[in-house]
């Protein structure tokens, strides 16, 4: 068929089948996924039952595929907004370049904000796709490596208050304390039921062990630990013996320390590998050699899109003493479009002269605190015209932590 997208009908897929069938076209679409559905159905079920798909169709030929979970995201201060993340996005190989996934990415934008969604999000296969429908990157990860044979904690560092736990039977455990963090960092994501059983799947069927502890006293836990063994020929002879962290949450400064610790007192290990931590995260204090740690990989991980621009600078609660005035660009919201008033009591649409103008993907970038309002005037993303107003979006939207979530979907 040799039709274009002005033919496309985009539909809510509801019944099951119809998203198991969403779900084999993304598989097709990215290669590289294996077929959940067909080692376990239960699981497949399970993990697409609360997504919010929608089909791509020319006739009733499912040509592509936009799905979402309902979550909410932590800002810089403190308050949680509701989140669509953003999955599953792909175009049958047979229809590709025909603007399908535009089509369906600008359609799910606008239901979702209609919806009432502050903002979307999502972590992206290909850095170079999302700007264009106005995500910006809103965290950054890194990968740690350290070579525990070269290294020990740093005097002080206790591991007391830490209890092993089953790996596979605890997921209500850890989800409790997740949920229960009382400082996370911005960007954080609330966890949906999908990506739990998604997380129980893997680690029941993982090909290497897998271990799990908790620090605090039972019914009172404030962090949780969850590695796997790296795959290796021969375990007990191997001079590289290495544990992945799958998922570390810790409420305060003693439970991170603890965690930590316990991988420390794991003699047979060689090498602890994370996978994602923040940029700032401070692991190299925590170590009397730091140089045995590698950080590597620095990649993009939330990438969000303002869908109410004006619930998300009221939630944002700006810092400074003096209001600032923005021009933002924004091709897919009218409403997020304009002139922006924008202080300590909050944001309001502006009549007045704007000192700064910036598109709505790097406001998004700017108000997550991902990078500074300096690193972006720098680059040309940000364009001043009001001497010190670079200075004052700066200390509006100064963050004491980088924002990091930690989790992919």
């Amino acid at each position: 068929m040799n039709s274009g997208s002005s033919r496309m009908d985009i539909r809510s897929i509801t019944d099951e089948a119809g998203r198991r069938q969403a779900f084999a076209l993304f598989r097709e679409a990215m290669l590289g996924i294996g077929d959940l559905g067909r080692s376990s159905p239960e699981a497949e079920a399970r993990f697409l039952r609360d997504g919010k798909p929608f089909g791509g169709y020319e006739g009733d030929v499912l040509r592509g595929v936009v799905n979402g979970y309902d979550s909410s995201v932590i800002l810089p201060g403190g308050e949680r907004v509701s989140h669509l993340s953003v999955t599953h996005v792909g175009v049958s190989p047979e229809a590709s370049r025909r603007g399908i996934a535009r089509r369906l990415l600008a359609d799910q934008l606008h239901r979702a904000r209609a919806d009432g969604y502050v903002v979307a999000g999502l972590r992206a296969s290909d850095p170079r796709i999302y700007g264009r429908y106005g995500y910006g990157v809103a965290s950054w990860s890194v990968r740690q490596d350290i070579d525990l044979t070269r290294t020990r904690l740093a005097a002080g560092t206790s591991r007391e208050g830490i209890r092993i736990v089953d790996a596979r039977e605890s997921f209500e455990l850890f989800r409790k304390i997740a949920d229960t963090d009382p400082k996370p960092r911005a960007a954080t994501l609330s966890r949906w039921d999908g990506w739990w059983s998604m997380q129980e799947y893997r680690t029941a069927h993982g090909t290497t062990p897998h271990h799990a502890v908790v620090f605090g006293q039972q019914g009172r836990e404030r962090g949780f630990l969850r590695f796997h063994v790296e795959p290796s020929e021969n375990w007990f002879t191997s001079s590289r013996r290495t544990v992945i962290v799958d998922d570390l949450v810790a409420h305060d400064g003693e439970a991170w320390r603890a965690l930590n610790g316990h991988l420390f007192g794991q003699d047979i290990l060689h090498r602890v590998v994370f996978p994602s931590r923040p940029v700032d995260d401070p692991l190299p204090l925590l170590l009397d050699n730091p140089r045995a740690l590698e950080i590597s990989d620095q990649r993009d991980e939330s990438w969000i899109r303002p869908l109410d621009l004006k619930a998300l600078l009221s939630a944002r609660r700006p810092g400074g003493t003096r209001d600032v005035i923005l021009a933002v660009e924004d091709d897919l919201f009218p409403e997020n479009a304009g002139i922006w008033s924008v202080g300590p009591a909050g944001a309001v649409k502006s009549p007045g002269k704007p000192a700064v103008s910036v598109t709505i993907s790097d406001l998004a970038t700017l108000l997550f605190g991902a990078q500074s309002a300096a690193h972006l005037a720098a680059s040309g993303r940000l364009v001043a015209d009001c001497e010190g107003a670079v200075e004052d979006l700066d200390r509006m939207f100064e963050t004491s932590r980088k924002p990091h979530s930690g989790i992919s979907f």
